[in-house]
C-alpha cells in the first residue's frame, strides 16, 4: 500500500498545474507564520510527507521502546559502578553531577532515537537524551502540506494518522513533576542560550504550556538567581526547568555555584532532563549495548533488538575487544577495514566531527584515528543507507530527487509518540548540517 500511495501522490503532483512559484511562496510564508524555521531557514523542503504503514510504525515504536529500556539499564549500571562512567567518557564533573539524585526514577524523560527504516528493517545510530529538538514541527508541517491537492486527495481516500508530540511532552513533564514531589501547576522555565536557531520552537512550547495553564518563560542561564530555596528569573519563581541547553556547553561556562546547579543539588527545582541524562547521551552508550561482556544485563527481547537494530560501536582506545564474537585489536582492525566504519565525537551534535572511512583515503583515516585517540571519539560500524525519492521544491520549481531520510521516534518516559523526519542529499542527515524536514503520517487503511 505504501508504494502504491507514494506513486499516486507523485502522479498527482505531476498533473497539478497549480504547482507554481505563487504556491511555493505561499508554503514558505506559512512556514514563517507557523514558525517552522531553523534560524531564518524554512524547515520544510518536500511536497510530500513521509508515509509509513501501521506495521512499520508499530515495529519502529516497539524497537525504540526496547532501546530506551536498555539504555535505562546502562545508566543504572554506570551509576552503580563508576568504572562504567569512565568507560563512557564522562568527565569527573559530569560524573559528579550525574550522581546527584534528580528526585525521580528515570535518567531521562524526553528523548529521541535517530534511526533509519528500510522496509521492515530498523537501524538506530544515536540516542539523543538531552531534550531533543523539533517536537513542535510535525503538526505544523503536516498542516502546511494540506495546501497541496495531492495531499488533500490522498487524505480523502485513505485513513491517515498523525501525532502531536507536545501533548505527550506536557503529560510526561507533569507526571515527572508529581513524582518529584510537586503539587499543583508548576511554573516552568525553558532554558537555553539566547538567539539560537531553535528559538522558534521555544516560543511554540511556551505558548502551548501557558495555554495549558502552566505559566512559562524562556530564559538564559545568566538570568537565573537562587536564594531562600527558590530559583528565580526576576520576580518569576521557577518550579520546573525544561532544560534545552546542552550540558557540556553549560559546564564550559559554569560550575557548582551556578543558581541552577545549587537549586538542583538542594532539591529545590525539578530539572528535566536531569544532569544524569548525559550518561545516555554519550555515543559510547552504544559501546555498552553492543559489548559482549554486558549482554547479561539485558532481557531476551532487548538483546534481540540490539542484534538487529544497534550497530557495533566502541570507544576509540588502545584496546582488545570483540567483533562478531572474535577478539580483535581495535585500532589495527578499524584501520585495516576503514570502509566499514565511521568516527563520531562522543559528545557532539549536528553532525559535527563525523568522518566516514569510505569517504577518505587510508592516510586521512590514519590521521583521523590518531586524532580520535587523543580525543573523545567512538567508532561505529557503518550501516547500509538507501535513498528514497521525494518531491523537493525551492522558490521556483520542484523535482523528484533521491534523498537520505531518517525517521526518529520521540520517547516520553520510555513511550513513543510521533517522529521527526529529516531529509538530506548526503548521508549526514541533520538540519544543523543543512538538511530539512517533512511531514509524517501513518497509513492506517483505505
Amino acid at each position: 500500500m505504501r508504494d502504491q500511495i507514494i506513486s499516486e501522490y507523485h502522479n498527482l503532483l505531476t498533473s497539478d498545474e497549480s504547482l507554481s512559484e505563487e504556491l511555493f511562496a505561499r508554503l514558505k510564508a506559512k512556514m514563517r507564520a507557523y514558525r517552522m524555521l531553523y534560524g531564518e531557514r524554512e524547515l520544510g523542503v518536500s511536497l510530500r510527507p513521509h508515509f509509513l504503514t501501521r506495521q512499520q510504525y508499530d515495529n519502529l515504536a516497539y524497537q525504540a521502546e526496547l532501546l530506551a529500556s536498555a539504555m535505562d539499564i546502562v545508566a543504572a549500571a554506570a551509576l552503580a559502578e563508576p568504572m562504567w562512567l569512565n568507560h563512557l567518557g564522562l568527565t569527573p564533573e559530569e560524573q559528579r553531577w550525574a550522581s546527584a539524585d534528580p528526585g525521580y526514577s528515570l535518567p531521562a524523560i524526553n528523548t529521541r532515537v535517530d534511526g533509519f527504516l528500510f522496509g521492515d528493517e530498523v537501524r538506530f545510530v544515536e540516542y539523543n537524551a538531552e531534550n531533543p529538538s523539533s517536537l513542535t514541527d510535525q503538526p505544523g508541517l503536516n498542516e502546511i502540506l494540506f495546501e497541496l491537492r495531492a495531499m488533500q486527495s490522498v487524505a480523502e481516500r485513505y485513513r491517515l494518522r498523525q501525532f502531536t508530540p507536545v501533548v505527550s511532552l506536557l503529560q510526561s513533564l507533569m507526571e515527572t513533576w508529581r513524582e518529584w514531589g510537586g503539587t499543583g501547576a508548576p511554573h516552568i522555565a525553558i532554558l537555553d542560550w539566547a538567539n539560537l536557531p531553535t528559538e522558534h520552537e521555544f516560543l511554540l512550547l511556551r505558548n502551548f504550556f501557558s495555554g495549558s495553564g502552566l505559566p512559562t518563560i524562556i530564559c538564559t542561564p545568566d538570568e537565573l538567581e537562587y536564594s531562600n530555596g527558590k530559583l528565580r528569573r526576576g520576580d518569576f519563581v521557577i518550579d520546573l526547568v525544561y532544560k534545552r541547553i546542552v550540558i557540556s556547553e553549560f559546564m564550559s561556562c559554569y560550575d557548582d555555584t551556578h543558581p541552577l546547579v545549587q537549586a538542583y543539588f538542594n532539591h529545590d527545582v525539578c530539572l528535566i532532563n536531569p544532569f544524569r541524562c548525559k550518561i545516555l547521551h554519550k555515543k559510547a552508550s552504544f559501546d555498552l549495548l553492543t559489548e559482549d561482556a554486558c549482554q547479561s544485563w539485558f532481557s531476551d527481547a532487548q538483546r534481540a533488538m540490539i542484534r538487529s537494530c544497534v550497530p557495533w560501536t566502541r570507544m576509540v582506545r588502545e584496546r582488545k575487544t570483540t567483533y562478531r564474537g572474535n577478539e580483535i585489536d581495535l585500532l589495527e582492525f578499524v584501520r585495516r577495514n576503514r570502509e566499514q566504519f565511521i568516527l563520531k565525537p562522543n559528545d557532539e551534535y549536528g553532525g559535527r566531527g563525523v568522518q566516514f572511512g569510505q569517504r577518505v583515503t587510508a592516510s586521512e583515516w590514519d590521521t583521523a584515528l590518531n586524532d580520535a585517540l587523543q580525543g573523545n571519539f567512538v567508532v561505529q560500524e557503518l550501516i547500509a543507507l538507501h535513498t528514497e525519492e521525494f518531491p523537493i521544491f525551492n522558490d521556483r520549481e520542484w523535482h523528484l530527487q533521491p534523498m537520505f531520510v531518517d525517521t526518529n521516534p520521540f520517547l516520553f518516559r520510555g513511550k513513543v509518540d510521533g517522529v521527526m523526519v529529516r531529509l538530506a542529499d548526503t548521508p549526514v542527515v541533520n538540519v544543523t548540517s543543512g538538511g530539512g524536514e517533512t511531514g509524517f503520517f501513518v497509513l492506517e487503511a483505505d
